[in-house]
């Protein structure tokens, strides 16, 4: 299961990209019908999740956020290919340009003019600042993690100046690519936009719901988009709740498209009509185990040590997971510096480039700042004792019985739980591999089912209510957007207790990181001072995730994509790669709006 967006670019050409204004104006319109002649699409992204008649876009943990389908009614500003970092990724959507002043803190957006919301009011420059108004009046309101902005949004005609207390070259991906503009007259600026469902959502997308029930979510055209009618007389997104159900109605041929692991997908979907059901698992971005660091580390015990996450990451054989829990499709992660294996391509001097172990009993020759170590020599380093009979035959599994069995600290035994919903087949496989393969090297490892599904999950992981649990990455077109999901505490985290709704589900506060991804953010990659700091910064990032282990990478999560041309043609795929393929936000509209009907 993975919900993220992946960045699998060169960082000299990712960089230059996000200091430049100057982008592809492919639009919707250029290849969409005039009339809705085809049927109903039936899409899913992911599964499990609990239907309820929410389609906030504030609200990280609402069924549009959790079903990523907010971008059928709400839209971004520019639709940006995860995959693609050049100019040709970039698509102006409800604006037409952007540029960088002040330095980078400033961001001035030039607004479409011919934009309508689906009640038919036009959307103008105002809304777009009242958006960003919101975001930066309520924190617990920014699910796409916009940036601290340091003055409110000003407007001069058609375009929304954005002022931010440090430059900002490196967020375009948060805030162009997926923070979804609202009407201001439904989010006025004096109340908080994420507090309360929306049930009839107003937006300027492709598409405004229809009806609603717990079995489906119906969307139906909007008569008045700025771009065209699309190519589907009606979007239905059913309640599939595990991915073998999603799996069964794909073959089913209920679904046209679906965003979950199939096992053996060649024998258990292609090669049942190869003229019509494909597959392409583009290259995906990193999956981490999470450790929760907060108050009380989630009554967990062990884990606030660095040494205890350090061998927790140590003992994991990633290759097992990606061969039994992932069915080969996602690939055992090999650097605990966090960056998938494009973006290692693009630092080819990282020191932390295929530094973790191919398995638990590997002893790598340069690991993340401990040379040599293991399991073992990491936690007697660190005052554990060790269980008994360790390394012999007859050495029982840590179940939490006998303290003895165990790895120990005056009495005190490492023990977590890894909290993933059962619904979510592969993570609850990598789960259960986990559990297994760390009780057998001494710690007590258990499962946690989270039986509401992904939005219990997901807000479990928001309030960090859990102790350990599996999650993707962030993904996005540059290596900035991953580490600043996962190390920019003062951005994703909020309020007492502590929300971390945008990233960070860890609570990990590093000054250390902070200034790291503050010199990073702010480094104009078009110069080679920028290019230099930018270098410095990631290797800095890496350095933190590889020696404190905030989150062990584990998997290169694949952006699952399923789909069917039976009804459309059109799709992006391996051969034809003109977006990130998965059916997530925010490139839904952009991607059926390019769909073509099949001839009955």
């Amino acid at each position: 299961m993975n919900l993220g967006k992946i960045a699998v670019v060169a960082a000299g050409v990712a960089l230059g990209v996000a200091a430049c204004g100057s982008t592809s104006s492919t639009s919707s319109s250029s290849t969409a019908s005039t009339t809705a002649v085809g049927p109903a699409l039936y899409e899913e992204a992911t599964t499990g999740v609990t239907f309820t008649q929410d389609f906030n876009p504030y609200e990280s943990s609402s069924l549009a956020h959790g079903l990523n389908m907010t971008s059928l009614v709400y839209e971004p500003l520019y639709e940006m290919d995860a995959l693609n970092p050049a100019t040709s990724g970039m698509h102006t959507w409800l604006a037409s340009s952007y540029s960088f002043e002040n330095g980078g803190a400033e961001l001035a957006i030039t607004v479409k003019s011919n934009v309508k919301f689906s009640d038919g009011s036009t959307m103008t420059a105002n809304d777009v600042a009242n958006t960003f108004a919101l975001l930066k009046a309520f924190p617990d309101a920014d699910y796409s993690g916009v940036p601290t902005q340091s003055a409110a949004p000003s407007v001069s005609g058609q375009v929304v100046t954005l002022t931010f207390a440090s430059p900002q070259y490196t967020n375009l991906w948060a805030i162009l690519g997926s923070t979804y503009i609202t009407q201001a007259s439904a989010f006025p600026i004096g109340t908080d936009p994420s507090k309360g469902p929306v049930a009839n959502p107003v937006g300027t997308g492709p598409f405004m719901l229809d009806s609603f029930s717990t079995q489906a979510v119906k969307f139906k055209p909007n008569p008045h988009y700025w771009g065209g009618t699309p190519p589907e007389s009606e979007v239905v997104v059913p309640n599939e709740s595990t991915n073998n159900a999603a799996t069964e109605a794909l073959d089913s041929g209920t679904l046209d498209w679906a965003g979950n692991e199939i096992p053996s997908v060649v024998a258990n979907y292609i090669d049942l009509n190869p003229n019509t059901n494909h597959v392409w698992y583009a290259s995906g971005n990193t999956v981490t185990l999470n450790f929760n660091l907060g108050a009380g580390n989630g009554g967990a015990t062990g884990i606030g040590d660095v040494a205890v996450r350090q061998a927790v990451s140590l003992g994991i054989d990633r290759t097992v997971l990606s061969s039994i829990g992932e069915s080969g499709y996602e690939a055992a992660a090999t650097s605990a510096g966090g960056l998938e294996p494009g973006q290692q391509k693009a630092y080819p001097n990282s020191t932390y480039a295929n530094d973790l172990p191919v398995d638990s009993a590997a002893t790598p020759t340069s690991l993340s700042g401990w040379t040599g170590a293991s399991v073992q020599s990491v936690l007697e380093a660190d005052g554990y004792t060790a269980p008994a009979n360790w390394g012999t035959s007859t050495e029982a599994n840590c179940d939490g019985t006998v303290v003895a069995n165990c790895w120990n600290k005056g009495g005190a035994i490492i023990k977590f739980s890894i909290w993933d919903p059962e619904a979510f087949s592969d993570y609850w496989a990598d789960a259960s591999e986990i559990s297994g393969q760390l009780q057998g090297l001494g710690m007590d490892v258990t499962t946690d089912n989270a039986t509401g599904g992904y939005t219990q999950w997901q807000d479990a992981m928001n309030n960090g209510q859990f102790q350990t649990a599996l999650h993707w990455g962030a993904g996005g077109n540059i290596p900035f957007v991953q580490l600043d999901n996962w190390l920019d505490y003062s951005i994703n985290c909020t309020g007492t207790p502590v929300v971390c709704a945008s990233g960070d589900y860890s609570q990990f506060n590093s000054s250390a990181a902070q200034t790291a991804l503050t010199q990073y953010e702010g480094a104009d990659p078009t110069t080679p001072a920028g290019q230099s700091t930018i270098n410095t910064a990631i290797a800095t990032l890496e350095g933190i995730m590889a020696t404190q282990v905030p989150v062990a990478p584990v998997l290169y999560g694949a952006d699952w994509n399923v789909y069917s041309t039976a009804h459309y043609t059109g799709w992006p795929s391996a051969s034809n790669p003109y977006m990130d393929p998965s059916p997530d936000d925010p490139e839904l509209p952009y991607i059926l709006m390019q769909l073509k009907p099949v001839a009955s």
